[in-house]
């Protein structure tokens, strides 16, 4: 066996002897030799082509053996999320058409006029309500700053957004503003409140945004096309959601960040929406309506006539058709000059 000399200054004599695979076997102190005693072999400590080790290493240049990192939470509870929210629309669909054809089938006007905003109510309260119940089912008061300032902003923008934009069309700007902004800012709060006061500020400022634009930007396209600009826009904001869900999913569940507290239910988004959408739906039959609504095909809004060119601006003629404008303007922004000339 190999058998290594050290002498330090005359102070003592260290020997090391080695076996052939680099194991120290004994140790010699001047005169005095202190030997290992063997090791158990133990099956664990075997390296990665299977040769087993005992007593003290000598590190070698061969490659160390690849960690294995565990595999994160699955997808599975978002995907069954999202089946929730397809079973619990078509859910209130089907009851909400028993509702119509027992109360309000005799009001002809009735589904040209709110028809398309039950649906689209529907497809924004539902996900949104989703959305809320997997952010509560977990703890994230140890999330990120910046996890919470997008949990706010997302939060509050989005329900804003599009609960705003929904009564905007069948109740006016008032109303879909002023339900948009309160429900934007107070579920912006709510949900950054755990993360900081600068989640929670972004919640503020996303609802007071959300809220007011959604419902802007809807009964502004009311004169213009909007049941083909909705699908667009309710695309979109579902993206969003859709998205940020995943975001905090990556961010905060498979990174380990967030504790589960209890999962969201299918009882528990049914009871919700229902209400909910039980609670809007009612505000916007029975509740105020503005200047400027959404009256249905036959009623609509500016008296635009369908045979011609719906993209050429108009001026509303005094005693005749409409006549053509040269200049670019918006036809609401005509009828209020006009009303303004007649004082």
């Amino acid at each position: 066996m190999p058998e290594e000399n050290t002498k330090t200054s005359g102070y003592f004599d260290l020997q090391l002897r080695f076996d052939s695979a680099n194991r120290v076997v004994s140790i010699k102190v001047n005169d005095l030799t202190l030997p290992l005693p063997p090791s158990v072999e133990d099956p664990c400590c075997e390296d990665s082509d299977g040769t087993s080790f005992t007593g003290m290493i000598i590190p070698d240049t061969s490659t160390p053996a690849t960690e294995t990192t565990p595999a994160g939470p699955s997808l599975g509870p978002l995907l069954r999320l999202g089946l929730n929210v397809v079973v619990v629309i078509g859910a209130v669909l089907a009851l909400q058409g028993l509702v119509y054809w027992n109360y309000f089938a005799d009001d002809p006007q009735f589904l040209d006029r709110y028809g398309w905003w039950m649906v689209y109510l529907d497809l924004s309260v539902v996900p949104l309500i989703a959305t809320l119940g997997y952010l509560r089912s977990y703890i994230y008061a140890h999330a990120s700053h910046m996890m919470g300032m997008v949990i706010g902003m997302t939060i509050g923008m989005q329900v804003g957004t599009m609960i705003g934009g929904v009564l905007g069309a069948t109740n006016g700007f008032f109303v879909g503003a002023m339900v948009g902004m309160s429900l934007g800012t107070l579920y912006g709060v709510l949900t950054a409140w755990c993360c900081g006061p600068m989640a929670v500020i972004h919640g503020l400022m996303a609802g007071v945004m959300g809220g007011t634009m959604g419902a802007m930007v809807v009964v502004m396209m009311i004169p213009d096309h909007v049941l083909i600009f909705m699908p667009v826009f309710t695309t979109a904001n579902l993206l969003i959601l859709i998205w940020f869900t995943y975001l905090f999913y990556k961010e905060g569940v498979a990174a380990g960040k967030c504790q589960l507290r209890g999962p969201l239910t299918l009882a528990q988004l049914s009871s919700f929406s229902l209400v909910t959408i039980g609670l809007l739906a009612a505000l916007m039959v029975l509740g105020p309506k503005g200047p400027m609504v959404w009256k249905g095909h036959k009623r609509a809004a500016m008296d635009a006539d369908m045979t011609e060119n719906p993209f050429q601006p108009r001026e509303p003629g005094k005693d005749g058709p409409s006549t053509d404008r040269r200049e670019m303007e918006m036809a609401c922004g005509a009828r209020m000059m006009e009303g303004g000339n007649h004082r």
